[in-house]
This record gives C-alpha cells, structure tokens and sequence, in this order.
C-alpha cells in the first residue's frame, strides 16, 4: 500500500483574512446548509440510492468504525484463511491512520447482470481530506447477494485500475 501525503487546502482571502459582506455570508449560510447533513449521512456512507445492499452497507459501516473484524466475517466465506491472514490484510490500516475515519462517501455503485455488484466507498482519516479507496466486489450466491473481496488503497488510481 502507498501512502501519498499531498494534502491540499483551501485558502481563505489572501493573508488568511476572510472578511464577510452580504453575499459571502449567504454563500457561507449555503455553504454549512449542505455540509451539516454530510456529517449526519456519514455513518451511512451516503449517497444512499434504491441499489444499496444490506451487506455492502454493513461493511461499509464496519470499515469506517475501523471494526475490521465484523468486516472480515463478511467476506470470510470467500477469503482463504481469513484468521491467518487478518494481520496482514488489516494491520496496514493502523498504519495509514491509527486514529481511523471520521466520514465516508460512496463515490460509485455498479452493477451488472445479472448479480454483479462493485462499489468504490472514500474514507477519510480523522483530520484529512486526502482519502483511502475501498473497492468491494459481491454477487448473488445461493439466492443471496455476498461480498465476495476487497481492495483498498490510498491511491485512487491503484484501487480505479481494480475496477471489473
């Protein structure tokens, strides 16, 4: 796993001042509008849509309170000795971000006939913008929809290349 560490910020004015008229404070009202539901929406790694699939949500919610057990036992069933490999497959995240995540985002939800199912969910370590790209893969097993693996990375590119 890579860890790339460009982390770009927004600047406010120049010398950091940021002075408010009419204008900039309707603009700042909009602004916190559409950012306060994001935190309330990040427990479920929005944006939710009629496609959503109950394991994929439990993953993802599992993923982001760094709880990688219960999201082993998802995909255990696919995974070769999941227990003897559980250090390896999630000891690199203690890396990345010890403190874990504070939000997530699922940037793209695909699917294909007929049970193919891919998702690729953004996480945020607490205090960054710069993401790590978690890529699940499940189908339809036994008439029930299963993760089936997962990728992640913190090179967007690396996790994208992984696309089915």
């Amino acid at each position: 796993m890579h860890r790339f560490l460009s982390i770009r910020r927004l600047r406010l004015a120049r010398g950091g001042v940021l002075r408010l008229d009419t204008g900039m404070t309707k603009i700042l009202a909009l602004t916190c509008a559409a950012l306060l539901p994001m935190t309330a929406a990040a427990q479920s790694c929005e944006p939710s849509t009629e496609a959503d699939v109950s394991v994929f949500e439990s993953a993802k919610t599992a993923f982001l309170r760094t709880d990688y057990r219960a999201f082993a036992n998802l995909v255990d069933d696919y995974v070769p000795a999941m227990d003897q490999q559980f250090d390896a497959l999630f000891g690199p995240l203690s890396v990345f971000d010890p403190q874990g995540f504070d939000r997530c985002r699922t940037i793209l939800q695909r699917r294909e006939g007929p049970s193919f199912i891919q998702e690729i969910v953004f996480y945020f370590p607490k205090g960054s913008d710069v993401p790590l790209a978690l890529h699940l893969v499940g189908a339809e097993v036994d008439g029930e929809i299963r993760m089936l693996e997962f990728t992640y990375n913190s090179s967007i590119s690396a996790v994208l290349n992984e696309l089915h």
